[in-house]
């Protein structure tokens, strides 16, 4: 079975978006999925944000954005995070960046796991294919 290692570091809604994308597609393909988030993209997966993630543009770009995505009936990233942990992605938190952010794992959304930079490594070095956002 092909093996895909996902490594998000970056909460900005692009980034988070295509990653999710990406998981879902490989799991369609029945690949095993992996997917590691840290630096300030571990926030997305606590409870306070659920998923959530903000455009990195003005508010005026970001709403007109928001009105096309609901119009071409595109998922928001909360949507595909809970359809990615459906369909078996693992998601894994960096702990050292979880702790920075000011949270513990008692705030991961259900589903997510703790890790560390080794962990990431080990599923890396075994991967068919290694993405980074």
């Amino acid at each position: 079975m092909a093996k895909l290692t996902i490594l998000l570091a970056d909460n900005s809604m692009d980034k988070f978006y295509h990653g999710l994308v990406l998981a879902i597609g490989g799991k369609s393909l029945n690949w095993d999925v992996k997917f590691f988030v840290t630096s300030q993209a571990v926030i997305l997966f606590t409870k306070e944000m659920k998923g959530k993630s903000k455009l990195k543009m003005g508010f005026f770009a970001r709403l007109f954005i928001s009105f096309q995505m609901k119009r071409m009936n595109i998922p928001d990233t909360s949507k595909l995070l809970i359809e990615a942990i459906k369909e078996g992605v693992e998601f894994y938190v960096d702990e050292a960046g979880l702790k920075l952010a000011g949270f513990s794992k008692s705030d991961l959304l259900d589903g997510i796991k703790l890790s560390d930079t080794i962990s990431f490594l080990e599923e890396a070095k075994t991967s068919d294919v290694v993405v980074t956002l």
